[in-house]
């Protein structure tokens, strides 16, 4: 974690600002004591776009000459999986807790690929990495528990 340090300020500073969709969303239904099932979906929605974002990461990391992830079936496969875990979960849109349980795990398998698998990335962009994608698990969890013990309140109607 003490090479977070070496990350170059724009995407330390981008990293950390993306954690906003995923803290709001809880921290807002904790405030006025309401399940938004508006806020939650928006949530799981922009989760989903981020675990989407990092198998394009991944991807991107495989195409240059001379990476050392080079774009072989076993590297280009794993880099196509977070889309379509995060596809998967936005079809459970009618359960948000089964969405955002799919999104956790889309984030968890991306950061063990980057962690574990992907060796060769900077130091500063693992601890980035684990600290984001730990704050996200916490913020999705959040909105799994609120929606279980506070009453909802729809802002948009059925009709």
């Amino acid at each position: 974690m003490r090479d977070l340090k070496k990350a170059p300020k724009p995407a330390l500073y981008l990293g950390l600002s993306g954690l906003v969709p995923f803290v709001s969303a809880p921290l807002l239904m904790a405030v006025t004591e309401l399940y938004l099932p508006e806020a939650a979906f928006a949530q799981v929605a922009y989760g989903a776009s981020i675990v989407s974002f990092l198998g394009g990461v991944r991807w991107g990391f495989t195409l240059p000459a001379g990476s050392p992830a080079k774009p072989d079936w076993l590297n280009l496969a794993n880099s196509v999986v977070p889309s379509l875990i995060a596809w998967t979960a936005l079809l459970f849109c009618h359960d948000i807790t089964q969405s955002a349980v799919l999104v956790i795990m889309g984030l968890g398998i991306a950061l063990h690929y980057d962690l574990s698998l992907l060796p060769t990335y900077p130091s500063w962009f693992k601890a980035l990495r684990t600290i984001l994608t730990v704050v996200a698990f916490f913020s999705l969890m959040g909105t799994i528990v609120i929606k279980q013990y506070y009453p909802e309140k729809k802002y948009f109607n059925d009709k």
